[in-house]
This record gives structure tokens, sequence and C-alpha cells, in this order.
């Protein structure tokens, strides 16, 4: 059998170094790849200016959906120079007009009110897909858009064969933007359905690619811990989307499909993702070594789970052992990309499984299914960065299970000490930590919960096994309030909230805090956040007077908010500056929680509210070692910035992996002690301990909008708050 084992020398797809066996001449061996790049291939233009200009105008009115005009001049086009190689473009555009308007086929075959199409299509089409002499640009084009009409006649044999010798997972340029949703799973099904796994695959990658949404605006969510939830697109990418799964159900893929785990997957890659691991499941030895090397991390992923898998079940070697995890490390958080961490899971459970005496298990429970799959697709993002760093040659092995806590935490809990996790990573929810108190105690094995606020039922004992490394929403409150009135000097504080749970709870922790301490809270204004107007709400604020303004929103509330309060001349200032007694505006320190932590905060209300301060328990602004570290790898990894969740499982898992292999503990028991000392731990994000309930005591650190951007705060405040006994309020709800 060959065995190629490859090692990354890094965890940001550097070069790759070739290691272990290598028999029978597998490293001159390569992945078949079609001499056909058509993508790189320009555009056919016109032999004279004038025609070029005249195909651009009929093309605009192509994709412009002006079907009937564009083909009426692509026909006289095609007539008046048929002797221009831009007349075979305009024969293939013109069957394309005839296709006419693909998303409102699907909307009439959903309503029961399919129709062929004109045979005419299949009559141009057909000539442009089979002739030798036909430009390669326009004759897979024609290919491509042959498929298209076939899957719009539900002819899916037709499909398949029409594909069936297409040169590879390249597209030509010949095809119109617009269609190429519907064209890339047509090329992929195509390439499978002719036993071609490694072009499929990287057709499938495409597909993927090409139907990813871009940027949409999320939902703003005021909870104590904010979570992720579906990013979708505009109604024309999510009807692309939804038509070009449907027609690669037409093409002859399975129609019994099952949804991936990932929330913000469109069905379209979700039916990719799919097929794609149908098709890993088909490579052959040689070829999933060979795709490790590929260059899109979703192949990379298709690669692994096809290796690993097999090269597990060979009875390998130590040194092999360390390959696979190796290979794992690197790709697994591909796989929260295409949102399949049950896969990732999964290989997780092998990895782990494998009779290596010196490999340390840290468990991971994680909700991966179910209606908080989001915020633990986020969690385990942030450990998989952690994880990529875990082996170091010489040191024990670290290997990070995955379990899905979502249908029964405690099978689940089970399931990662019959693996020999020492401790565990998890839940996100306090009720389930609760739960599994004791169970996990009871194993002696102890688990860091990535809960909100504090988890009920605990002790105070130092021998507890549950710890809390998470936000703390209160904390943020009562922490503004000691910065306002310690280190501003505020005196007077005014708290405009938002009409509901999140705002009346903050506000109640921020007026109690800052009462005793010996503020004076001048003004309580709450308001309705469906609301677009505040006028009145700036008017109560102004009447007050105060020194600072405490708001519990998020970004885009307080660029409405501080707009209005201008118009009442409230307007911010640096925290180290006291207003003039001469000055024309009223000044305030504004004050903000982790909810603020928004581009659009600075992008529109940077003016109104400079020098406003608010908690960060992470932001890739903080220019720390841990930071950056954690910042750098994270945003490589999957191109977007790291967000509470990611960085807090990324330190939880950083924490127990350096008291493992750095600190020599390797027994449950001893971990637990050692979670307990009053050393401190740094990370991603800041510096913490654990107290003797297991809560956090931790640094919480700072940000101002600084000249119109978040800037580090030079100082900070520690949590818990230890404040003094709150004294009684007089008449006015003033503490004396």
């Amino acid at each position: 059998m060959i065995k190629v084992h490859l090692f990354r020398k890094s965890t940001r797809g550097l070069t790759l170094a070739l290691s272990a066996l290598i028999l029978s001449g597998a490293l001159g061996c390569k992945t078949t790849r079609s001499s056909t790049t058509l993508e790189q291939e320009p555009p056919i233009v016109a032999q004279s200016p004038e025609v070029q200009a005249e195909f651009e105008d009929a093309v605009a009115l192509l994709n412009a959906g002006d079907y009937e005009d564009a083909a009426e001049r692509l026909r006289l086009l095609q007539a008046e120079n048929a002797d221009d190689r831009i007349a075979q473009v305009a024969e293939l555009y013109i069957a394309r007009a005839l296709i006419g308007d693909i998303d409102a086929r699907f909307e009439a075959m959903e309503k029961g009110q399919w129709q062929a199409l004109s045979p005419e299509v299949e009559h141009l089409l057909t000539p442009l897909a089979s002739s030798s002499s036909v430009d390669e640009r326009v004759r897979f084009g024609a290919a491509a858009y042959l498929a298209l009409s076939q899957a719009l006649n539900a002819q899916s044999v037709q499909v398949a064969a029409t594909l069936r010798a297409y040169p590879g997972p390249s597209i030509s340029p010949a095809i119109l933007e617009k269609d190429r949703t519907w064209v890339w799973p047509l090329i992929a099904e195509g390439l499978q359905q002719a036993q071609r796994p490694v072009e499929a695959i990287e057709a499938w990658a495409r597909t993927f690619e090409a139907l990813k949404p871009g940027p949409g605006a999320e939902a703003e969510q005021l909870l104590t811990a904010p979570s992720s939830g579906a990013v979708g697109g505009t109604d024309e990418s999510s009807r692309n989307d939804a038509g070009a799964a449907q027609v690669q159900t037409y093409a002859g893929g399975d129609e019994n499909l099952e949804f991936g785990d990932g929330q913000s997957l469109l069905p379209g890659q979700v039916m990719a993702v799919s097929r794609a691991f149908d098709a890993a499941d088909t490579l052959s030895d040689r070829q999933a070594a060979d795709l490790l090397n590929a260059e899109r991390p979703f192949v990379r992923a298709l690669a692994t789970w096809a290796y690993v898998r097999r090269e597990a079940r060979q009875g390998i070697d130590e040194r092999e052992q360390e390959a696979l995890l190796e290979i794992f490390n690197e790709n697994a958080p591909y796989f929260l990309e295409m949102g399949v961490a049950s896969r990732a899971a999964e290989l997780s459970m092998t990895i782990a499984s494998l009779s290596e005496a010196r490999r340390l298990v840290v468990g991971a429970l994680l909700p991966l299914s179910g209606p908080n799959r989001a915020v633990g697709y986020r969690a385990l993002s942030g450990m998989l960065i952690a994880q990529q760093s875990f082996h170091v040659a010489g040191e024990p092995a670290v290997t990070l299970i995955i379990e899905d806590s979502a249908a029964d935490p405690a099978a689940a809990l089970q399931r990662l000490v019959d693996l020999g996790a020492l401790a565990i990573v998890g839940p996100l929810d306090g009720r389930i930590a609760a739960e599994l108190r004791e169970p996990a105690a009871n194993a002696g094995v102890s688990m860091i919960a990535l809960a909100p606020e504090a988890i009920e039922g605990g002790g105070e004992e130092r021998t507890s096994l549950l710890f809390r490394n998470f936000l703390s929403a209160t904390s943020e409150a009562r922490a503004m309030a000691t910065l306002s009135f310690e280190q501003l000097h505020d005196r007077r504080a005014a708290i405009v909230f938002p009409d509901m749970g999140y705002g009346r709870v903050m506000a109640q922790a921020f007026a109690h805090e800052f009462r005793a301490r010996g503020g004076q809270i001048v003004a309580e204004v709450s308001y309705d956040r469906s609301s677009s107007n505040f006028v009145d709400t700036a008017k109560a604020v102004a009447r007050a007077n105060p020194d600072a303004i405490f708001i519990p929103d998020s970004g885009s509330k307080i660029a409405q908010l501080s707009a209005f309060m201008a118009q009442e001349n409230i307007w911010g200032h640096a925290p180290d500056k006291r207003p003039s007694a001469r000055a024309q505006r009223t000044y305030v320190h504004y004050l903000g929680t982790s909810l603020w932590q928004d581009p659009i905060v600075t992008r529109q209300a940077a003016s109104y509210v400079e020098g406003a301060l608010i908690p960060a328990w992470y932001s890739a602004t903080f220019d720390d070692a841990d930071t950056r570290q954690f910042s750098a790898g994270f945003e490589a990894v999957y191109e977007r910035r790291a967000d509470y969740f990611e960085a807090f499982a990324y330190d939880s898992v950083q924490r127990l992996r350096e008291l493992m292999v750095e600190r020599g503990v390797g027994r449950a028991e001893t971990l637990a002690s050692s979670l307990h000392t009053n050393e401190w731990a740094s990370g991603a994000t800041g510096r913490y301990r654990f107290d003797d309930r297991g809560e956090p005591v931790r640094e919480l650190r700072m940000l101002q909008v600084k000249s119109g951007e978040w800037a580090a705060f030079e100082r900070s405040i520690m949590t818990p708050l230890h404040r003094p006994s709150s004294p009684t309020p007089d008449a006015n709800g003033s503490a004396p």
C-alpha cells in the first residue's frame, strides 16, 4: 500500500514538508487535471470596435433581462458579421436569451406552472457544443448552457451525458456572471457522475464559493452573550442559491440530501458540501494524499476527511499518528466554514481513539446541532485555532475531541470521559453546566463552561471542578459605574436604556454601583427600541445636566441616540477632560457596553461620542502578544475578525494546554487544583484567574473613541467588583 504523510510546517497554510514513508514513486504522483483552464482565457472580442460596441449593447440587454430585444440584436449582429469570431458568441447568447428568466422559471415550477423551453434552444446549442471547429470558450459554454436547458426541462439523463466529457472544474468566460451559480453545480454533478472525483470536488468547491452570499446586515441582538445568526444575502442571491440547488437535483443528484449543521449556509452550499463528501468517499489513497496540497481549504478539508479515516484504520505507528494529528489540526477549522462540525467531531474521535500513550485529551462539549448551533460553531472555531498550536516536537500530544451537547449532554460528557478527557471546555448553557456539575465531579473531570453569568448550585469549597470563563453583562455595567465615579470623577450620571429585559437589568446594575460609590443618578430614561425618534429622550437627559451618560444598547442605536443628543447640545469629550464653565455645549462622558464595539459607532457617531468608553473583553485593537497571536491566526484561517465567543473558547483551551504541557499536569485531579490557584493566566481576553467558586476574576480592559477610531484605553477595572455596602437611597433615589 502506498502511504504518503504530509506535515504542515505552520498553521497558516505555508509550505508543506513531505515526511514519513514514500513508496513506489508516490512522490511523483499528481492529481489529474485538465489542460483546459477556461476561466483563464480572455473573452472573445469582435474584429472591429464598432461591432464590439454593438455586441456589448446586446449583452447589456441580456444581463438586464430584456431577452427579446437582446435576441433580436444578436441575430442581426450574427447575420451581418458571419465571418467574425464574435458571431459564435452571438449565437450562444441567442440561445441564452431564449432560455429567459431562470428565477421566474423555477418560481413557475414551484407553482405547478412548468413549461418546456423552446426546441430552438437545443437546436442552437447542440452544434456549438459538439463541433471541434467552434472556439472552446464557446463550445464548453454551449455545453454548460445546454445542460442548464436540459435541467430546466427535467432531462436529468441528458444533463449527465452532456457534461460527462466536460474538460474539468473550469468555467468558460462566455458564461454570464449572473448564470454561474446555476452552472457550477451542473458541472460538478456531471464530473461526479463521470466518476472523476478529484475534479468533482474542485467543482463543488467552486460551487460553494459562487453561492457564498455577500455581506448582509446581521440582526441586532441585545443578549447577555452576543450570538451569531444566519447572515443572508440579497433576495436575488437567495433565489439563485435555491435555484442552483434545484438545478442540481434535476441533474441527477440525491433529492433526499440532509441539510448540514452550519446555520449560515444557503441550501445550495449545503448540497455542494454533501455531494463533495460523497465524492471524497470514492477517492483513492493516492488522490486523497495529493489533495492535501490543494489550494482551496474546501478541497483540503475533503481530502483530510478521506485520508485520516483511512490511515487511522491501518494500525499506524506513533510517527504516523502525529502526522494525522497535524493534518487534522491544520484543516479542522474549514469543516466549520463548510457547516459540518459533526464531521470534524467524528475525525477528532477517530484520532483520540488511536493507542498513543503520550496523548493528553481535552474535550469540547458544544451545541453543534439544534437552535444554538450558531454559537456552538463560533466557540468551536476559537478552540480549533488553539488546537492548531498544540503539537510541538518532543512534547506530549494534546488532542481536542468534540462532542455535540444538543441532544443528550450527559451522554456526550460520558463519551468524552471514556476517551480519556482530562478536562472539558463547555457547555455554553449555564443550566446544562449545572446539571453536569455532579457527573463531571464523579468522573473527576474539570469543566470550563462558557456561560454568560454565574452558574447556580455550586458551593464555596475549593474542590469544585466546575469553572466559568466568559463575559458577564452585569459586570460590564458595574465596571462602567466604577470607572465613571472613581477614575473619571463623575458625580452625576444619567442612564438611557432600552425598555426590555437586558436594558432594565443593565440600568439597575449601573445605578446600584454608582450610588454605592457615592454618585447621584440624575435621570433614568427608557425608550422603545422600535422607535426612530428620540427627541423626548434627549430632552429629558438635557434637563438633568449629567456628567456622564450610560447607554446599554447596540452600536446602531448609539448612532441614532447620539445624533438626537447632539441636537440638544449634548456632546461627548475625552475621559481626561472637564468641561469649561464657558462651554457653549453640554459635555459628557459617554459610557457604553461591549455591544458598542461596532464600526458603525465610529463611522456615524464619532464626533458626537468623542471620548466614549466601553468595556472590551476582547478586541483586535489591543496590542499585547496574546491578542495579536490569536487575532492573526483566526483571521488567517477564517478571513474574518473574531468575537467574544471565539476568544473565550480559545483562551480556555490554551489555558488547559499550558497546564498540561508546559507545567506537566497529566492528571485530572492535579489539573483542577492548578486551575484553582491564584496564579494569573493571560490570553486574548486579557489577564484572569479563577476564584474559590470557579468564577473568573478578570482585568477588564477598555476601549475609547479617540479621533474617530476605537483605541485602547490605558486603564482597566477588576471584576468581579468588591463594592462597598450600598447606602440607603434618599427620597429622590440618590445616595447621600
